[in-house]
């Protein structure tokens, strides 16, 4: 296992200021992304700076209502086997059950995807680049009193070497990657 040095430490005291949540996610069959460059490599500014797909208009945009949808990252590890790999769970919140969601739900739930998720912070990270998100579980219905959700909850999962990079912020900004957006929306 290629380990690390520890270079740098952390003021969570500055951090006081954030803000939890998803705001939007952008969904993309894996298959799509063939290449994916990254800046500051092995350093704490790592970051997407690039992405190459096979064609534009590959990430589907799905705009999450607050505080419904969310994203982890856990580190399991194997002392005594040698082994760290990252789980990553990606759980995203869809209302008014419809045939046009059915379809969302069916063709997301048949595909390996990868995913950028834009947070509340404005940060963006993607999940899934090397093995894919699967879909994982979920539920989807009516609901049963007059607040309850009529929709569906969907969880997909990937297994990582590493933890998910963010973008580049200029990249984010760039049309190399809103170029990649299509923002057709039913």
């Amino acid at each position: 296992m290629a380990c690390s040095n520890l270079t740098t430490g952390r003021n969570a005291a500055a951090a006081c200021k954030i803000i939890g949540g998803v705001e939007t996610v952008y969904f993309s069959n894996s298959e799509n992304i063939t290449a994916v460059g990254v800046t500051g490599a092995g350093t704490s500014d790592e970051a997407i700076n690039s992405m190459t797909a096979g064609s534009t208009g590959c990430f589907f945009e799905f705009k999450q209502i607050t505080e419904t949808s969310s994203f982890t990252a856990t580190p399991n590890a194997n002392v005594q086997n040698g082994s760290l790999f990252y789980e990553t769970l990606l759980t995203v919140v869809f209302t008014d059950y419809n045939p046009t969601l059915r379809y969302v739900i069916k063709t997301l739930s048949e595909n390996n995807l990868v995913a950028v998720v834009k947070m509340k912070t404005g940060e963006y990270v993607y999940l899934g680049e090397s093995g894919g998100l699967d879909i994982n579980g979920g539920e989807g219905g009516s609901g049963v009193a007059s607040g309850d959700r009529n929709g569906a909850s969907l969880e997909f999962r990937g297994v990582e070497q590493d933890p998910p990079l963010t973008l580049d912020a200029a990249f984010i900004a760039s049309t190399g990657w809103t170029d990649l957006i299509n923002s057709t929306v039913s």
